[in-house]
């Protein structure tokens, strides 16, 4: 692992003190006074024929809030749009889906001018597209391809994994649909669309307009397209079974319950009392009121059991009935909102509950097998998110880069998915994450936590750099 580490080192130091890059060098952002910053998609390097994006944001302490921002390529308009709270995280940006077309113009250097009315601020980026011929393997013959099936409509990107393996993929997927329908007593009323991505994003997989699930040989985030795709069913259908509000703290755990577990099946009782044998239980209100800012994996496993909890206490009808049954009002929280419906349907509070939870984890055996799964698996998962912080910011949950893809079939574009960065240190920590978890699923603790080490050991030098 030492040798591992040093060559990383070695590697970063190198991309450090390189020589000057060659005439065609990948995009290139000049950060402007008061300092916006704008970062521009595909990932990487840009090449004539690209349709670019654009995410600007504002300086931390500058309210940009509804301004509206405009790029120009000389006296040619490439858009106007507005800053708005984006993705989980509700990050404040201005973003521009597809705005400049390369198509047509020859490789080199170009000026695109920023500008809106705060301040009077106005800036220039320097972006320079690479030659067409230069783009890498499997792109210049990617297209998107379509598939039918019993259960669903599954899109993927020929020349990725997904095409390699797409007969095994449709027949998983069908078995997730025959489970997922049996464990939630109905059917789902439609063929399922379900893309599977040739790159990550986030944890492997989301609900949006369509289910989207990570497939590739090598996963640095650990998951697996088998469980994901059964969660994610899980939350098609139930999103399709209704409820006036429901919470995300039950959407979640609900969804890890049905699966058996969350990024691999799991034994969720023993995990979730191992929460509160290690101090790491999240008080149900604050749970509620901010589930997705709460430590992911913890906040997932507790709100698991706390689903098994109810389904077990008073049966899996009275549970739905009261899951389906939660309604907002003004100035409620989403832990407002469960506490009325749990004193509605069970003449308990939130807190009375939360006591009996507690009181019902203290009475599961907790193996020593429980708590190191546990405590590694947080610490794996909370190094993917570290890194993809720094090295693959795209893919972070909270900011995900998840352009509309009904919108990118229809237009053939297919770069906002395939390219991600592959730099020579992305794809050494992408192994070592990806060894790290195999370790993890195996019970190999002392692989599994050396690998995380040498991760974070080398993201430690590289943010030491960047500042």
């Amino acid at each position: 692992m030492r040798k591992i580490l040093l060559l990383i080192i070695i590697m970063l130091m190198a991309c450090r003190f390189s020589a000057p890059s060659p005439v065609f060098a990948p995009a290139v952002t000049v950060r402007p006074e008061p300092n916006f910053r704008v970062i521009t998609h595909p990932d990487g390097a840009l090449y004539v024929g690209d349709l670019v994006s654009f995410e600007v944001f504002s300086p931390t302490g500058v309210s940009v809030s509804g301004q509206r921002v405009r790029i120009n390529r000389g006296d040619k308009s490439l858009g106007e749009t507005s800053f708005q709270p984006s993705g989980l995280g509700a990050r404040s940006q201005a973003t521009f889906y597809w705005a400049w077309d390369t198509r047509g113009l020859e490789a080199g250097t170009y000026t695109l001018t920023f500008s809106l009315p705060v301040g009077n601020t106005r800036w220039d980026e320097k972006i320079t597209l690479l030659p067409a011929a230069a783009i890498p393997l499997p792109e210049p013959k990617a297209r998107w391809e379509s598939v039918n099936t019993d259960c669903c409509v599954i899109h993927y990107i020929s020349g990725t994994d997904a095409e390699a393996d797409i007969e095994t993929l449709k027949r998983m997927a069908a078995a997730q649909a025959v489970d997922v329908e049996a464990r939630l007593n109905n059917k789902f009323d439609k063929k399922t669309p379900l893309t599977f991505l040739p790159r990550v994003l986030g944890h492997g997989g989301f609900t949006s307009d369509g289910i989207y699930v990570t497939y590739l040989r090598q996963n640095y985030a650990g998951s697996t397209a088998q469980q994901v795709t059964h969660h994610e069913m899980v939350h098609w259908l139930d999103a399709q079974m209704g409820g006036d509000q429901r919470p995300s703290v039950l959407q979640e755990g609900l969804a890890v319950y049905m699966s058996d577990g969350h990024f691999k099946v799991e034994p969720i009782l023993p995990r979730a009392a191992a929460l509160l044998d290690l101090g790491l239980f999240i008080p149900l209100r604050q749970l509620s009121d901010s589930f997705y800012a709460t430590q992911h994996e913890i906040g997932y496993v507790e709100a698991a059991a706390l689903i098994s909890y109810l389904t077990a206490t008073y049966g899996p009808d009275e549970f739905n009935s009261f899951y389906r049954d939660i309604h907002s009002a003004p100035g409620n929280s989403q832990a407002d909102m469960l506490d009325s419906a749990l004193q509605m349907h069970f003449k308990i509070s939130l807190a009375q509950l939360e006591q009996n939870f507690i009181a019902f984890l203290q009475q599961q055996a907790i193996g020593e097998t429980d708590r190191a799964d546990l405590r590694l698996t947080v610490a794996f998962y909370d190094t993917v998110r570290r890194y993809q912080r720094v090295l693959d910011p795209s893919a972070y949950f909270l900011t995900a880069w998840l352009p509309n893809a009904p919108e990118m079939r229809s237009r053939g574009i297919v770069a906002d998915f395939v390219r991600h960065p592959h730099a020579a240190v992305n794809q050494e920590l992408e192994r070592l994450l990806a060894s790290s978890d195999a370790s993890l699923r195996v019970g190999n603790y002392i692989a599994a936590e050396a690998g995380i080490r040498a991760v974070n050991l080398t993201l430690d030098v590289l943010e030491k750099w960047q500042k």
